[in-house]
């Protein structure tokens, strides 16, 4: 195993250079020793020999603990010489107190809220490129290229001065697999296939509501810019960044897309008025067929989860939500959600790097991904399918995982515009009250103003 393998090598290492005497070596403690290949010209360069043990600092907001104290305990069995001492907080309070850490606490590693954090906090961090090479092999190249292309985006000039960890999108589409079956329906492809899911519903099981959904700004702009990503991928990136008007005709055929889904009946415009948490508890009771949300909803795909927290829906699938526009393929926005990074202030720079290697690319990925929470970065990495009960969930898993690591723009909006006009612009549309024409020129409008 890729961990456990550079574990045992630098091992072997460090005690063939006290074997033979070498005072370059590192210590006889079992921490993982990196050696340096001067360039010509240059003189070797003896590392420090530290007192004793090593205990690196670790603070983030995600993955959960329990998921991340099983990784941390993999990787200090695989390198003996090296403590972990994790602290996980709640995102909100983690936000509001990681910048006075940085300056005050002698932090190791820390997991960076990467699309809002990265450049408010760049300059307390160390870029990836002064410490990457600690670690043997080209190990970055092991990432996603998209999660990676996101992280150096998220700061000024594309510095990267943190390795992803994992990603997620929205929206997508969980279904209750169990009760799809007995009415003999398959998964929708496509809005009509949706329509004629619903109409059935509505018909058969009228206490059964077909599609849960939150009618919260932030939750319609999100299905709003998936189905405008079905066609134009990069739409979203592209307004926000000004290289394109929010009147053109892209925006106006997304916005012209979505409000037929609430005009055709294929979600209820009652729907709007669920807020927070409602929508899911709605679906793990049974009172929902389709639940339509962000892909942080994937541990109810696990069966484990399903058991620990009580959800009544048995059998759990997912899926892109239905195309809309013809002609257009099954689409997320993405982000890449948190980084790994190494504080200025750390004095253990080489062994922060091995453990942000261990649990990016290396073994310890296995053992936090099974929690769903986070589509990990990690190029090619399949959950084990011991994870899911059945093929629906795994399958639903795959599924998101292909949509996230493809999706073209980024799944952050600009917070100030929704909150002042967008959020209220797409709820209006979506109630019918203006015309996906005029609301196209009103976002222009204000975006203009705004600039």
């Amino acid at each position: 195993m890729r961990g456990t393998a550079r574990a045992f090598a630098l091992t072997t290492a460090a005690l063939a250079l006290g074997l033979t005497g070498c005072s370059a070596g590192g210590p006889a403690d079992g921490r993982p020793v990196q050696q340096a290949v001067p360039k010509a010209g240059e003189e070797t360069k003896k590392p420090e020999k530290p007192a004793g043990p090593v205990t690196l600092k670790y603070w983030t907001f995600t993955p959960p603990e329990a998921a991340l104290k099983k990784a941390v305990a993999a990787f200090e069995k695989a390198n003996p010489g090296i403590k972990v001492e994790l602290r996980t907080f709640a995102e909100a309070d983690y936000r509001k107190r990681l910048p006075k850490a940085l300056a005050d606490e002698k932090l190791d590693v820390v997991g960076l809220p990467i699309p809002t954090m990265t450049r408010s906090v760049a300059n307390r961090l160390r870029p990836v490129d002064d410490w990457k090479d600690k670690v043997s092999g080209g190990w970055v190249d092991e990432l996603e290229k998209n999660a990676v292309k996101q992280t150096e985006k998220a700061a000024k000039g594309g510095t990267l001065y943190s390795v992803p960890m994992g990603s997620n999108g929205g929206a997508v589409m969980y279904y209750n697999a169990g009760l799809l079956s007995e009415l003999g329906l398959s998964f929708p492809k496509t809005a009509a296939d949706l329509e004629s899911v619903v109409r059935r519903v509505k018909k058969e099981i009228p206490d059964l509501r077909p599609v849960v959904f939150s009618g919260e700004p932030r939750r319609q702009e999100e299905l709003l810019f998936t189905i405008a990503s079905q066609s134009h991928p990069t739409l979203s990136d592209e307004l926000l960044a000004g290289g394109r008007p929010w009147n053109g005709p892209e925006v106006v055929s997304a916005l012209t897309a979505y409000r037929s889904l609430f005009d055709r009946g294929v979600l209820a415009k009652s729907g709007l008025a669920l807020k927070g948490d409602r929508p899911a508890e709605l679906f793990r009771s049974g009172k929902a067929l389709f639940l339509v949300d962000g892909s942080g909803r994937s541990p109810m795909l696990s069966a484990s989860y399903r058991k620990s927290a009580k959800i009544s829906v048995k059998e759990i699938g997912a899926g892109p939500f239905p195309t809309v526009l013809q002609g257009s393929k099954p689409a997320v926005r993405s982000t890449a959600e948190v980084g790994l990074a190494i504080p200025k202030s750390s004095k253990h720079v080489a062994e922060a790097a091995t453990l942000i290697e261990f649990l990016t690319v290396g073994e310890g990925v296995s053992d936090w991904a099974g929690d769903l929470a986070l589509v990990p970065a990690r190029e090619d990495f399949r959950i084990d399918s011991s994870v899911f009960a059945d093929s629906e969930g795994k399958e639903g898993y795959a599924a998101i995982q292909e949509l996230v690591k493809d999706g073209g723009s980024l799944n952050v909006p600009d917070e100030s515009f929704l909150e002042r006009v967008e959020g209220d612009v797409i709820l209006d549309v979506a109630h019918g009250r203006i015309t996906p024409k005029k609301a196209a020129d009103r976002l222009q409008e204000e975006w203009s103003r705004g600039e």
